[in-house]
């Protein structure tokens, strides 16, 4: 690719940012620091599977990315005033911490602010201020500063319950596949997302695809492709470390380049570079 980021940008109407999974720290995180070894191994096992969502959130909770950071600082920078849109499949809502506005994303597959329950009717609690679940989050956050992750052959860790009912992290997941996920964290930005999608047709549009991996291949990554394929104005830039291939129907209006995401835009953003 000749052109630099920032000269397709400017060449933009309009832009959709995809985040996918190379954005997700918690998940690489984890894996990463020994002291979780024994409790993800505790989380493999059957009738523990449950547990994983709630470990994930006790990283994202007491932890923080600071090259994440950096990077969604550079990318609201290059994206300034240009109108655009983030859509995430991933559960960290990183891009409202660092720049980007709540009515301009939406996280369709869910989240870490909210429980739900299997009855959609039960609404949604805020994570960090549900005793039951919090109680969890800081046995297993106990484990891991005094213990160093080490586990008794007798731990046990309980279901969070409240009002009788079992509740769960809001979002779409395979430890949670016998569990109907509840949308309404997201239906709003949903909808505005699909009317500034209407408003893209017959636009100069950039489709910024980063790190999107086949997870959830229906939210961002062939949605993306079929809005390149009917728009004729449409780009699409695909940027991932393994998957950034493309169908050749669009081969004329896309970019696929092999490299991390969160490198590529801070490569792309560094006036240094």
């Amino acid at each position: 690719m000749a052109q630099k980021l920032s000269e397709i940008m400017n060449n933009s109407d309009l832009c959709i940012i995809g985040i996918g999974d190379e954005w997700n720290w918690v998940k690489r995180g984890i894996r990463s620091d020994s002291r979780y070894n024994q409790i993800l191994e505790y989380c493999s096992k059957e009738g523990n599977h449950w547990l994983l969502p709630v470990v994930e959130y006790e990283y994202a909770y007491y932890n923080i990315n600071n090259k994440i950071a950096d990077a969604y600082r550079a990318l609201r920078k290059l994206v300034g005033d240009k109108k655009h849109f983030v859509i995430s499949d991933t559960f960290l809502q990183d891009a409202l911490l660092y720049g980007f506005d709540y009515e301009r994303a939406v996280f369709p597959c869910g989240n870490y602010m909210f429980l739900q329950t299997n009855d959609e009717s039960d609404g949604l609690l805020s994570a960090d201020k549900t005793e039951e679940f919090m109680e969890v989050v800081n046995a297993i956050h106990k484990l891991i500063t005094e213990s160093d992750g080490r586990l008794e052959n007798t731990a046990a860790f309980a279901k969070p319950f409240r009002d009788g009912k079992e509740w769960h992290l809001n979002q779409k997941r395979n430890e949670y596949r016998g569990i109907k996920y509840n949308e309404a964290a997201y239906r709003d930005g949903w909808d505005k997302y699909m009317k500034y999608l209407t408003g893209t047709i017959n636009t100069n549009l950039l489709l910024l695809e980063l790190g999107v991996g086949l997870d959830y291949p229906t939210v961002i990554r062939w949605p993306f492709e079929k809005v390149t394929f009917v728009n004729e104005k449409a780009h699409l830039l695909r940027v991932h470390e393994k998957l950034y291939h493309h169908t050749p129907e669009i081969a004329a209006r896309t970019d696929s380049i092999q490299m991390n995401s969160v490198d590529y835009i801070l490569q792309e953003c560094n006036p240094n570079e």
